[in-house]
């Protein structure tokens, strides 16, 4: 203190000290102010397009790095303030315990502001240029289709220009080639081939991306390839039955349904899982191991089905058969093309596991293009371009665009003139509709040779065909029970007229009037053994306490083996069914008297509200057999 030099000396030691600890704290403010290091950034955001979502998040970012890095330099410039006091009054002690604690809160806050900026360099590029690596994307991705030229289906067979295009389809079908062309690529046609790289198919896209015009081409192609002898389509179209409207009537067709009637649907996959049935027994018999070793193979059957997902969202219980399906169709010649717009998690791993060839159209979504095809390029396909696909056969990812058909009509009808020409048998339904409402003579199918005693009353259904139902009365009796108005009486005289027809049998009609049992004896032929007596409204004769002279009569009757009684009752009656192996049931809609009936549950439960109040809708049961049907109306004699 009394040398002035040397307190000169020390105060300018501290002055300097001081400001370097402000020139410090300048720096870490400057470094740590928000609006120093925003506004440039707001401004390459404003440039790069950025909106303003974006905007408001790397604004709190900063501001909360910023907060961040403020709080973690406040006790960095406490310590370090600390430790320029303990050095000015040299109080070396304390220096040496603030100095390690001062090192280490730097060494933090340096590593909170590299991170920070790391970040800051890392979401400022991806949020900013990001509409511009999905635009060059985009445009590098449909690159490939731009060198493919645009070409018709009908330009495949020169059939544009050919007045009588059903001659090259004739000789078409006369060739051995497998594979069939449906759209274009770089270097020629592309070409599938369903039955050596399939033997199934899934096709995907999105709506507008073609999946019904590349469907159409495949089926007409493969019309092409093949005649009706030699391969047979079922079409489901499960998006309103617009898609195969016009492949309906193809030759080859022996099937089509959409879901505006799911009994229809149901009856289809019924029918696809006898048919499977079938083809295995056959290839069983024979003893072989393939289906076109068998002495006379059936055709192929190719099942085509729009829209997989609102069929497995429709009628899950029904996916196992088409499992079934996917993983015997090989040996069985029967193939499987599904088309569905969400790819992903909608087909069971059992029937993807069997699915070796996938169409890939434009879709939403790079996972699902990935999940079908293995690359994302499907999903960067713009919607400019319908028809724009990748197809990945297991081995190779090929780029093609589908070549639509010009006139679709035009073409079935020629497909349709060549197999008159070849002389194609038109093939047999796999499945027909459900019951119609009502039903006439005309309705029926009666063959020329048809027995006298054989009576075609009824379109009866099995579940996946509607066929004739005959009544054989030169066996035993027959019971018809049913609620008053159920079509009981209708029934009776229509077997009454055609028995009247035939002139082969003895007939008795008895009716219930207003005075009593009335009986109608016709005219009795003695040379015939047989009679047949029809009976409307036995409750009263059959009656076991009944002393009408009918009742005695129609009991003997019933046990006479010369006598066939065909009786009406409005409930069972023990005395009736006990003699009657064949019966007619109309069910009333209460389950438990249904069931009493003998009508099995599982029929009942096919039967909608509206069908227990329709006439003439009833259940045929011979012996352990028993199918709904539809009794013809009577048109008098």
């Amino acid at each position: 203190i009394g040398d002035p030099s040397g307190w000169h000396c020390r105060h300018a030691r501290r002055t300097a000290k001081l400001r370097v600890v402000v020139r410090m704290w300048i720096t870490i403010s400057s470094d740590h102010n928000p609006d120093s290091r925003l506004r440039p950034s707001a401004t390459a955001v404003h440039n790069d397009g950025m909106n303003s979502k974006t905007k408001r998040k790397h604004t709190n970012g900063f501001n909360e790095d910023r907060l961040m890095l403020i709080n973690w330099a406040a006790p960095v410039l406490s310590q370090l303030v600390m430790l320029v006091i303990m050095i000015a009054q040299r109080q070396w002690l304390y220096v040496a315990m603030l100095a390690p604690g001062l090192i280490s809160s730097a060494l933090s806050l340096a590593s909170m502001a590299l991170r920070s900026n790391q970040k800051q360099q890392h979401d400022e590029p991806v949020s900013t240029t990001y509409a511009k690596v999905v635009e060059t994307a985009r445009q590098n991705s449909h690159s490939p289709f731009a060198a493919m030229p645009h070409m018709c289906f009908e330009r495949f067979y020169a059939l544009d220009e050919d007045a009588l295009p059903w001659r090259t389809i004739t000789r078409t079908w006369l060739s051995s080639t497998s594979s069939c062309p449906i759209g274009v690529t770089e270097h020629g046609l592309f070409r599938t081939d369903l039955q050596r790289s399939g033997p199934h198919a899934m096709v995907a896209g999105t709506t507008g991306s073609g999946k019904s015009e590349l469907l159409i081409s495949w089926c007409l192609s493969l019309a092409m390839q093949y005649s009706p002898d030699d391969l047979h389509f079922v079409f489901l179209d499960f998006k309103g039955g617009s898609t195969f409207n016009a492949l309906e009537h193809l030759p080859h067709t022996v099937g089509n349904v959409c879901d505006l009637d799911l009994f229809h649907a149901i009856r289809a996959l019924n029918a696809i899982e006898q048919e499977l049935v079938r083809r295995e027994a056959l290839v069983s018999a024979e003893r072989v191991s393939r289906f076109d070793q068998l002495v006379r193979p059936p055709a192929r059957l190719v099942v085509v089905i729009d829209e997989f997902h609102a069929l497995r969202d429709r009628l899950p219980d029904y996916m196992q058969r088409l499992n079934r399906l996917a993983s015997l169709g090989r040996s069985l010649g029967m193939h499987l093309i599904v088309c569905t717009q969400y790819p992903m998690g909608q087909v069971h791993a059992d029937m993807k596991a069997n699915i070796s060839l996938s169409i890939c159209l434009r879709v939403t979504d790079q996972m699902q293009s990935n999940e079908l095809i293995g690359i994302r390029d499907a999903a960067l396909i713009p919607p400019s371009i319908p028809g724009a696909a990748y197809c990945n056969d297991g081995q190779h990812t090929t780029p093609f665009l589908c070549s639509a058909v010009r006139d679709v009509n035009r073409l079935v009808r020629n497909i349709g003139t060549a197999a008159r020409f070849h002389a194609c048998k038109r093939p047999d339904l796999l499945f027909s509709e459900p019951l119609t409402q009502h039903a006439t003579q005309s309705d029926l199918s009666i063959p020329s040779n048809q027995s006298w005693h054989n009576v075609p009353f009824a379109l009866a259904d099995d579940g996946v065909l509607v066929y004739t139902a005959i009544l054989d009365v030169s066996q035993q009796n027959i019971a018809i029970i049913g609620a008053y108005g159920s079509g009981k009486t209708n029934l009776l005289l229509h077997c009454a007229r055609w028995l009247y027809d035939t002139g082969c049998a003895n007939i008795r009609f008895t009716r219930k009037t207003e005075h009593g049992m009335v009986t109608d004896d016709g005219k009795p032929l003695p040379s015939h053994k047989r009679t047949i007596w029809i009976v409307d409204d036995a409750d009263e004769a059959l009656n076991p306490f009944s002393s009408a002279p009918e009742a005695n009569e129609l009991r003997e009757a019933l046990v006479n083996p010369n006598i066939t009684v065909i009786a009406a009752v409005e409930k069972p009656i023990s005395a009736l069914l006990d003699r009657c192996p064949t019966r007619v049931a109309f069910p009333c809609g209460e389950r438990s008297n249904d069931l009493m009936l003998g009508i099995p549950g599982a029929i009942l439960d096919g039967f909608a509200a509206d069908d227990y109040t329709l006439p003439g809708r009833g259940v045929l049961m011979q012996q352990a057999k028993a199918c709904p049907i539809q009794c013809v109306e009577f048109q008098g004699f």
